[in-house]
This record gives C-alpha cells, sequence and structure tokens, in this order.
C-alpha cells in the first residue's frame, strides 16, 4: 500500500503491511461472497489502533459530553427565557392593569390641583368600564360644575358688593375688641378724612383721641355696642373741617352662638336729603305765604295811591305832610313785601337748569363786571388760565354770583369800601374745579353761620333769608357743593366746588 500522506508538503512511512493470503467466503443466509484478506500487521500498527480507538473513544465521549453541556445550556437557555417572558408578560398585565385602576385616580388628582389653583373649568374624561369610577369621576364633575357656579355666584356677589360700598355708604368693620379691621373710601368722603385707611389697626377711642371732630361718632358707636343692644341706628351731626354733615348710623354685633365676632358700622351722609325734605317744606310754606300776603298787597297798594291822589292836591299843612309820610310808608312797606313774596316763589319754584359747556372765567368777568364800576365796590380777580370748561347753567351760575356779590355788598354797614376777591383753580387731582369769593364784609354772624344756607336765615333788618339759599340750590343742581366762612381779620368767604371729568364735558 501506499504510505499514509500526513501532510501535503511531507510525507512520511509510518507502517509497512505485507498481504499473506487471500480467500472468498460466504455465509448461508446471504446472496454474496466476501473477499477476505489476510496481511502480516506490524505490532506496533496494532498499539497504534488500539490509541487510535482509544481517542476515538475519547473525542466520542468528550463530544457527548459537549452535546450533553449544550443541550442542558439550550434547554436552560431556553426555559429562562420562556420563565422571563413569562414573568415580563405577567409585570405587563399587571402594570396594565395597575394603570387601568390608577390613571383615573391619576387623573382625578390632577382636576383636584388644578380646581384647588382656581381653574373650575377642567373635566375628568369618563370613559372607565368600572361601574363604580364611571360614578365617582361624575359625581366629581358635578361637584366640578358647581364649585364653578358657586365661584361664579360668589364673584359676582363680591363685585356688587364692592360697587356698592365703593359708591353707596361707608362702611366700617371692627374686630371684638373693637379694633378697626375695615374701611371703605366712602368714609374718606363722608368724615372728610385724606386716607382712611390710616385708621385701620386702630382703637375707636384711639382714633377719636387723635381726631376730635370724629369723638361723638365713635362715642356714639362705642355706647351701642356696650349696651349689646344687636342692632342699632342713630341720627348724628358732626362739624367737620370744612362742612356740617347730618350722618345716619347703623350698627350691628357680628356673632355666633352667642359669641361676638366683631361690629360693623354702615355711615350715610344724609344731609343732601335732609336739606331737600326742609326744602320741599319750605317750599310748601314759602307757596302758602306768597299766597296769602299777595292777595292783600293789591289792595292796600291802590288804597294807598287812592289816598295820595285824594289828598295831596286837597290839604294843607299838618295834615298833608302826614298823608305823604304815610302813604308814602305804606307803598314802600308794599314794595317790599312784593319783592319778599317774589323770593318765596322763586325759591318754591325754582326754574329746571339746562347745562352746556361754558367758560367759567369768561361768565364770572360777564356776571359781575358791573358791579367793578360802582365806586365803592373793587373786584379782584384771579382766575387760573388752566381752568377747563363745565357743563353749566350760564343763567343759574350768573345769579350765583350776582347774589354773592350782593350780600357781600349789603353786608358792610359803614362806609368803608367793599373789596371782594374772585379766585378759581382747576385741581386735576382732586377731580374738580374750585371757584371762592371772599370780601372784607362784616362775615357771617357766629349766631346763623352753622344754618347759613336754610331757608329764612338771616339777621338782616330786611332780609328774606332766602338768597344763601337759593344759591345752594342752583348749585347742588350742577351735583356741586358750597361752603362758607369767615376770614379773618374780617369778611366773608364762600367756596364752591365743581365736579370734573373729561366724560362729563
Amino acid at each position: 500500500i501506499q504510505p499514509f500522506v500526513l501532510f501535503e508538503d511531507e510525507k512520511t512511512n509510518l507502517f509497512q503491511v505485507q498481504m499473506s493470503t487471500r480467500y472468498l467466503t460466504r455465509r448461508p443466509t446471504k446472496e454474496y461472497m466476501n473477499i477476505v484478506a489476510v496481511y502480516a500487521t506490524d505490532p506496533n500498527l496494532l498499539s497504534f489502533l488500539g490509541q487510535v480507538k482509544g481517542f476515538y473513544n475519547f473525542a466520542n465521549a468528550i463530544k457527548f459530553n459537549v452535546n450533553t453541556s449544550l443541550t442542558q445550556k439550550s434547554f436552560l437557555l431556553d426555559f429562562s427565557s420562556t420563565v422571563l417572558l413569562t414573568i415580563l408578560s405577567v409585570l405587563l398585565i399587571v402594570f396594565r392593569m395597575i394603570d387601568q385602576l390608577m390613571r383615573p385616580m391619576h387623573n382625578l388628582s390632577v382636576a383636584s390641583k388644578e380646581i384647588a389653583k382656581g381653574n373650575y373649568d377642567v373635566l375628568v374624561h369618563n370613559q372607565e368600564q368600572s361601574e363604580d369610577m364611571r360614578e365617582l369621576i361624575g359625581q366629581f364633575n358635578e361637584m366640578a360644575k358647581q364649585i364653578k357656579a358657586s365661584r361664579q355666584g360668589l364673584d359676582t356677589h363680591n363685585l356688587y358688593l364692592e360697587t356698592i360700598l365703593k359708591y353707596s355708604f361707608g362702611v366700617i368693620g371692627l374686630d371684638k375688641d373693637r379694633n378697626i379691621q375695615l374701611i371703605n373710601p366712602v368714609i374718606g368722603k363722608i368724615l372728610a378724612v385724606d386716607n382712611e385707611q390710616q385708621f385701620v389697626g386702630g382703637l375707636c377711642r384711639k382714633i377719636s383721641d387723635k381726631n376730635a371732630y370724629l369723638e361723638p361718632l365713635f362715642s356714639m358707636a362705642q355706647a351701642q355696642f356696650e349696651q349689646e343692644s344687636g342692632e342699632w341706628s342713630e341720627e348724628i351731626e358732626l362739624t367737620l373741617p370744612d362742612r356740617h354733615v347730618l350722618l345716619s348710623c347703623q350698627g350691628a354685633s357680628l356673632d355666633t352662638s352667642g359669641k361676638a365676632l366683631g361690629y360693623v358700622i354702615i355711615v350715610k351722609d344724609i344731609s343732601k336729603l335732609n336739606r331737600a325734605q326742609k326744602k320741599a317744606a319750605w317750599g310748601e310754606v314759602a307757596v302758602r305765604m306768597a299766597h296769602e300776603i299777595k292777595n292783600p298787597l293789591t289792595p292796600i297798594l291802590l288804597s294807598a295811591q287812592r289816598l295820595r291822589n285824594k289828598f295831596l292836591d286837597t290839604l294843607k299843612g299838618r295834615d298833608l305832610e302826614i298823608i305823604d309820610k304815610t302813604t308814602n310808608v305804606i307803598i314802600d312797606q308794599v314794595m317790599s313785601m312784593d319783592a319778599m313774596v317774589s323770593a318765596f316763589a322763586d325759591y318754591a319754584n325754582t326754574p329746571q337748569i339746562e347745562r352746556k359747556p361754558t367758560d367759567l372765567n369768561a361768565l364770572i368777568n360777564q356776571s359781575i363786571a358791573l358791579y367793578d364800576a360802582q365806586s365803592n365796590i373793587s373786584i379782584e380777580f384771579d382766575l387760573a388760565s388752566d381752568v377747563p370748561e363745565l357743563l353749566l347753567d350760564a343763567n343759574g351760575i350768573s345769579r350765583v354770583l350776582i347774589n354773592l356779590v350782593k350780600n357781600s355788598a349789603e353786608s358792610v354797614e359803614d362806609s368803608r369800601d367793599l373789596i371782594v376777591s374772585v379766585t378759581t383753580q382747576y385741581l386735576p387731582s382732586e377731580g374738580i374745579v374750585r371757584l371762592s369769593m371772599a370780601d372784607n364784609g362784616d362775615g357771617f354772624d357766629e349766631a346763623v353761620i352753622e344754618r347759613v344756607f336754610e331757608p329764612y336765615v338771616t339777621t338782616k333788618v330786611k332780609g328774606s333769608g332766602l338768597g344763601m339759599a337759593i344759591v345752594q340750590n342752583i348749585i347742588e343742581q350742577h351735583d356741586g357743593r358750597i361752603f362758607a366762612g369767615n376770614v379773618e381779620p374780617n369778611g366773608a368767604i364762600v367756596t364752591i366746588e365743581f365736579e370734573y371729568t373729561k366724560e362729563n364735558v
């Protein structure tokens, strides 16, 4: 045989064998025959073949072990993968179930936080399959809608209250120790206080100590609260730095279960209402007086004139003098009473005003220019150039100006010259135009200065007491305010304030 080739580039003769005999054999059960060749072998070859067989068996054993190990590992890997996939599937199913259970609760939690922040439009979508959860979400959405409706109603109510508190009447809120906790801007206007918020946190009695003119108000309220009368109502007059006011005060205790929580005081300025009531009453009196007085005046006047016509040409001496003097007195008094009746009629029948954009400074110059021409009257003007046009009834304001100058002229009882100072100012920060007229006369009598605008209040011998009342009526028809006082060393001053906004002109 050929030598065994171990490598292509190297040939090695491992063993040499020779065939010793050959023969044919046939098994009885087979149809074919076998050729058997017998070779003489090298003993080393047999040993080598034994080693090869051993190596073969060892390799098979290793192969079996390796295959077994690979099979086991493959089984373990497949089993682990199957278990892992099963666990992951279970976890996914659990997480899905938890998500289905927790998502509605999470949505409810988020919606609750939004509502807590003030967003009342939030609603939770109700698509859950659980009947209990659908019912819970439905109740939550219904609650959110009710909260939104309640909030809107509360906002509307608060706006309504704020509007009332801002424009209608003054409100003072006190705690149980009677410290002021709330005060609205209307109080500042009513009580002539520039910064009403300075009172917040203070005791009533301390405020009265610092503002003496407010003492009657807080003393009255203090007395009412100490009586524990619950609700009370009183009217009180206050003398403020710039005017006198009549206030209607109402108070109440705020308590629950018999325990006092605080107090509230409501203050209304009823000065205009009181004046209107008095004006109506005095107007009715004036109409009746004018009617009753005017009826006999005409025959009295005609009788006096007839006596003069009949006897002045026939009488002489003392009789003529008596007839002339007495008839003149009668005629003068009748004329004076007729003027008074006319004043009554003017007061009782104040004409309706017709307001138009008017230059106040020009109206002042036009109305009182004639008085400046009189020898004993001097008019001094200090008219601001920035005074805007106002909605005024020119005839009414002209009548006011003439009446005030006339009053100033009548207040000078001696022979000194009258000086009337007329001043106008525009105060944009306060939204007003101020007109002031001051004189160097004798001023208002201290006995009547507090009631100078009331009808029939006068210290003049021939005065009707209606001039200043008519002036006040005209100013109030213009939504203005008028104040009267005295100046040092002598003289009177009347101040008129007109409200001004660009929308009003």
